[in-house]
């Protein structure tokens, strides 16, 4: 019996640990630090040129002008099995990650494709 209480109870910490929370792209700014979902379209995409290029995909409006980033590093490309650029623009997605900020903006840095989920 102790060990089913010890079961449980790990289980109870494991949800309330790991669950994210689904916030709007307008209060993402308030979630630096912690892990968090966020759904919405995907306004514009843009991909820098060269070896070492970032993906970009931005949400609530064009660069300068957006919300909220969701950043691909060149190295974690090979995780995606497509162009992040053409597959996710104009698409609702759900992405997942912990919440920085960069220059004023806040943003998620997906190295994962399970990261981005298309709705």
């Amino acid at each position: 019996m102790k060990h089913f209480y010890s079961v449980i109870c790990l289980f109870l910490f494991s949800n309330i640990l790991f669950s994210q929370t689904q916030i709007s792209i307008d209060s993402v700014s308030t979630y630096i630090g912690q892990h968090v979902k966020v759904c919405d379209k995907v306004a514009d995409t843009f991909r820098a040129s060269g070896e070492n290029s970032i993906t970009y995909l931005n949400f609530g409006g064009k660069y300068p002008n957006h919300n909220f980033t969701v950043v691909i590093f060149a190295k974690d490309l090979v995780n995606f099995p497509f162009s992040p650029v053409e597959k996710y623009k104009n698409q609702n997605v759900c992405v997942e990650g912990m919440v920085a900020e960069y220059k004023g903006k806040p943003q998620i840095v997906a190295k994962f494709l399970e990261q981005i989920v298309i709705q």
